[in-house]
């Protein structure tokens, strides 16, 4: 899916270049932040290695979270072989 979206020029400004990643970036924290997705769906979303995102979610403020959710995908990554 594709999206587009307009923001005012002062906006565009304080967000860190390539746009495109860095609103990638604070869409994916602020939905691992709200619990709508994964701690490796955001880093996937993202498009980092699981190993970075510690940095990353200290950089906007936001702490790790261990839920059911992450608990039940290493299990399953750690049970598949990969």
């Amino acid at each position: 899916m594709e999206a587009k979206l307009k923001f005012p020029d002062e906006v565009m400004k304080v967000l860190e270049k390539p746009v495109e990643k860095s609103l990638i970036e604070l869409i994916a924290i602020g939905l691992y932040r709200d619990g709508k997705i994964t701690l490796r769906q955001a880093a996937d979303l993202i498009g980092i290695s699981m190993k970075k995102m510690p940095e990353i979610l200290k950089k906007h403020n936001t702490y790790m979270s261990y839920g059911i959710k992450e608990m039940e995908e290493d299990i399953g990554y750690a049970t598949s072989g990969e």
